[in-house]
């Protein structure tokens, strides 16, 4: 309405100069100022839905996540109620978990068994290790023997004998062999006790977590914070163990890594005006009051997502064609509030009015007298946006319609 005031000057020129001049005031007279009111109101209309874009997709987004069990079994309790809020670690729900406890009865006695195999193979060692000390002290007696009777038979002594000698020999040679055996079972007892035996252990800890994963896995705890929606389990079901049929979900509380408060989808002709911290208005039908307060909200955008989304491929097996992508898509925006505290006003899902609004004219038109008046002329965007959340009131309250 206010373009088509701006715009009619020629018109009505033209209509007070008939009227001076006293002519007939006809559709024939005046249909050139009528073409170039309308061209004016053309070219104005574009220049300013060009400069401050708007869009009717917007959403708030939020994530869920989907709770299922990683063991297969019949859920034997409930710890929550749907609506109820959780944090990290708390119980959800238990499935039957006799198999696995079962399972961890068993690897603990092994595990033990394993630590007294370790036991028996220290002792041993030990024991071996005495035997090499004693073979030890008698082969050194047998060589001591040996050396006395050698030195007799290189004195001349009257004390040696041929025999004693020969019998100092063979003492030698069996002392000297119960002592390699001795060592060979030392190595042995060593090798069982340091390395087989403590491997064997090791297997049957690992065996026993393994288990006892088994077993924490029947408990079903929270990951991350939120509220529990979309409870659909009961006692004596069946855990499911797919995500596209969870037990329950989980819709997570908004993290900082989940910044984006407002997503929304504008032309691809946009994207020329549309920049990182280009300041918005955002209205949601879910926010929206008979008092109007809080329903139109200041946001800025904080990203711009550089692709579009039709035209994306994947490994499909068969050769693109470009007719099947050519879809029209939209430039995704990322919006956030101006003011924090009135993420509490946005409901998760809603569907919302954004209208964003050009603070910096570039190319040939900064810094001209055209280029602040297209940005002036974003308070006239804002009187049309509240306009359009008015008919969102009334349709919404089932005047007309439902929004």
């Amino acid at each position: 309405m206010i373009e088509l005031l701006l715009t009619s000057f020629p018109f009505l020129i033209r209509v007070l100069y008939l009227r001076l001049r006293h002519r007939e005031i006809s559709l024939y007279s005046v249909h050139r100022s009528l073409y170039v009111w309308f061209l004016l109101f053309l070219a104005l209309i574009f220049t300013i839905e060009y400069y401050h874009p708007e869009s009717e997709t917007g959403i708030v987004p939020f994530r869920v996540v989907p709770v299922v069990s990683e063991q297969g079994g019949t859920v034997t309790a409930i710890h929550v109620v749907a609506g109820q809020r959780v944090a990290p670690g708390d119980l959800l729900f238990t499935v039957d978990d006799s198999r696995q406890a079962a399972a961890v009865a068993v690897a603990r006695s092994e595990v033990e068994a394993a630590r007294e195999e370790v036991a028996v193979a220290v002792s041993q060692m030990k024991d071996a290790q005495t035997a090499v000390d004693t073979a030890q002290a008698r082969l050194d007696e047998a060589n001591v023997q040996l050396s006395n009777q050698e030195k007799f038979r290189d004195e001349k002594s009257p004390a040696f004998a041929q025999d004693r000698l020969l019998r100092a020999q063979n003492d030698e040679k069996e002392r000297a062999a119960e002592l390699a055996g001795a060592q060979a079972e030392l190595a042995t007892a060593t090798l069982q006790a340091q390395n087989l035996a403590p491997a064997q252990l090791a297997t049957a800890q690992a065996q026993l977590q393994q288990a006892q994963v088994a077993l924490d896995e029947t408990t079903v705890t929270a990951e991350v914070p939120g509220r529990i929606e979309q409870l659909t389990l009961s006692v004596g079901d069946r855990a499911a163990q797919v995500a596209l049929n969870p037990a329950m979900v989980i819709v997570p509380d908004p993290t900082d890594a989940w910044s984006a408060e407002v997503v929304a989808g504008f032309t691809q002709v946009n994207l020329s005006v549309l920049h990182v911290g280009m300041p918005a208005e955002i209205a949601c039908a879910s926010n929206v009051n008979n008092g109007m307060q809080n329903s139109v909200l200041p946001a800025r955008i904080v990203r711009i997502q550089d692709s579009i989304a039709p035209g994306q491929v994947g490994p499909t097996g068969k050769l693109i064609q470009p007719m099947e992508l050519a879809r029209r898509g939209e430039i995704v925006a990322y919006l956030k509030l101006e003011h924090p505290e009135q993420r509490a006003l946005l409901v998760n899902g809603s569907h919302c009015l954004v209208q964003a609004y050009t603070t910096r004219i570039s190319g040939r038109l900064a810094g001209t007298a055209l280029g602040e008046l297209i940005q002036a002329w974003a308070i006239e965007k804002a009187v049309v946006m509240r306009m359009k959340v008015w008919v969102m009131l009334a349709t919404g309250a089932g005047l007309g319609g439902s929004a």
